[in-house]
């Protein structure tokens, strides 16, 4: 497994941030998207991955996932810096995938074949980490073939789901990464939003 990391200002700043990590046989996949429209976002995106790095120890299942999470917003809340962030948190083991998401971005297993599995269909888009109200939901699926993508809502809001699913299954996972952030390029080369993903072949 090698996870493809690639993020893509749509904004001056760019308020995404990402994270792969190894830990023993588990990957840790996570992605963060610093609220817009409000200080503090980019910090608060930055704290999030940093706070997941911090606590892999604490992640043994779904559920404490989700009080990863929860925690992660009570202390972006306190922090005089941070502002508010989305935040889905996969971690993939030989046998499951596991998790939990605030906000809007998102985790989706991707077969070869049928339909697609959002793996955090039931989180709600708002109120985001650092609001001190966030509502994390965790998820868990059993080990399967094809691919795992955790995207911002850069890509998961502006592109197509057929489009997502066809090119993560057309293309190696590398060219494929770089391909579904041009889904959302207009012609201009601007991006509407920032993007960031993170793709794997399981």
């Amino acid at each position: 497994m090698k996870p493809i990391l690639l993020t893509a200002a749509g904004n001056p700043e760019n308020q995404d941030r990402g994270l792969v990590l190894q830990d023993g046989q588990r990957v840790v996949l996570c992605v963060a998207d610093g609220a817009g429209g409000r200080s503090g976002g980019t910090e608060a995106a930055g704290m999030a991955v940093e706070w997941v790095r911090h606590n892999i120890g604490l992640m043994s299942n779904a559920d404490s996932c989700a009080e990863v999470l929860r925690k992660m917003d009570e202390a972006s809340a306190k922090d005089s810096v941070a502002g508010e962030t989305t935040c889905a948190l996969a971690i993939v083991t030989p046998e499951e995938i596991f998790g939990a998401s605030v906000g809007d971005s998102g985790a989706w297993l991707i077969p070869q074949n049928g339909t697609h599995l959002d793996l955090t269909q039931g989180q709600q888009r708002k109120p985001f980490i650092g609001s001190g109200s966030a509502w994390s939901v965790p998820f868990r699926h059993s080990m399967q073939g094809g691919s795992l993508l955790l995207a911002t809502d850069g890509l998961l809001k502006y592109a197509l789901a057929e489009r997502i699913i066809e090119t993560c299954r057309q293309h190696p996972t590398e060219s494929a990464a770089q391909r579904l952030i041009e889904l959302v390029r207009y012609p201009s080369g601007a991006l509407p939003d920032d993007v960031t993903l993170i793709l794997t072949m399981l």
